[in-house]
Order: C-alpha cells, then sequence, then structure tokens
C-alpha cells in the first residue's frame, strides 16, 4: 500500500512539474524537453550499461568479486528506469544516478550495509570446504552422477 501512495505521490508531482514547466516555455517546448530528455537519457543509459557489462565481465575473467559492477549496474538500471518515467523530477534524479561520483556514494553506502551479512564461498577445483560455523560443504559441481 505504501508503494500505491509513493508511486501516486510522485506521480501528481511530476504532473505539477509539467504544468509549471509548460507555464514558463509553452507546452509544445515542455513536450519537446520531455521527449528530448528521453531520447538522451536512454542514450547516456545505454552506454553506461555496456560500460558496466565490460567492467562486470573483465572482473568475472580475473576471478574477481564483482561488487561494484553489480552496484553500477543496479544503479544504471533504477537510472533507466526514472529516464523513460515521463516527467522532469524523475529525469534530474534518473541523469544524476548516472553521474559517476553519485555511483560511488551510492557504492559505499551500499557496502557499508552488506558487509559482514554475504558469505562469500570460493569456487575452484576444491569439492569440500568449511563454513564459518565449521559445518563441512560439498560442491555438487564438481561430481558426476552416472
Amino acid at each position: 500500500m505504501r508503494f500505491l501512495a509513493i508511486f501516486a505521490l510522485i506521480s501528481l508531482v511530476e504532473m505539477a512539474t509539467f504544468f509549471w514547466v509548460q507555464s514558463w516555455i509553452g507546452l509544445g517546448w515542455a513536450l519537446t524537453l520531455a521527449i528530448a530528455t528521453a531520447l538522451i537519457g536512454s542514450f547516456l543509459v545505454r552506454r553506461a550499461g555496456l560500460s558496466v557489462m565490460d567492467r562486470f565481465r573483465s572482473r568475472v575473467s580475473e576471478v574477481g568479486l564483482p561488487t561494484r559492477e553489480l552496484s553500477d549496474g543496479a544503479t544504471v538500471l533504477v537510472s533507466g528506469a526514472f529516464l523513460i518515467s515521463p516527467g522532469f523530477i524523475t529525469d534530474i534524479l534518473g541523469f544524476l544516478l548516472l553521474l559517476p561520483p553519485i555511483r560511488d556514494q551510492i557504492y559505499r553506502i551500499l557496502s557499508r550495509r552488506f558487509t559482514g551479512r554475504v558469505t562469500v564461498f570460493p569456487t575452484g577445483p576444491t569439492s569440500k570446504r568449511v563454513s564459518q560455523t565449521g559445518e563441512e560443504i560439498i560442491d555438487v559441481d564438481g561430481y558426476e552422477v552416472g
């Protein structure tokens, strides 16, 4: 129910903002600006998304955890959702989420929040590992049934 209330509030604020902008620059220019921000935003989101995917592939091939890349990917995804939704406020938020300093700050917040909450188990040639609680873990990917 809270999500619906937030969605309705954002819609009302976006409509009020659109009417305010069109009263200053005219309806034609307001529509042109809304369409232009959607087109420019989709181009920038695509470009940022491809960059994140390249970094993700590179990190995975180095056998590293792509935590930064996952955070950036999620931020770019949310940015794209904001930019394709009609409205000037969501467009501003979408463009802000594409800025690297903003994504850096989001990554810092997320990494502080999830540090110590996620357990990472190494993968590789070993089939038996021990968890933090001392229980033995058997990796079934290395075994064939037959």
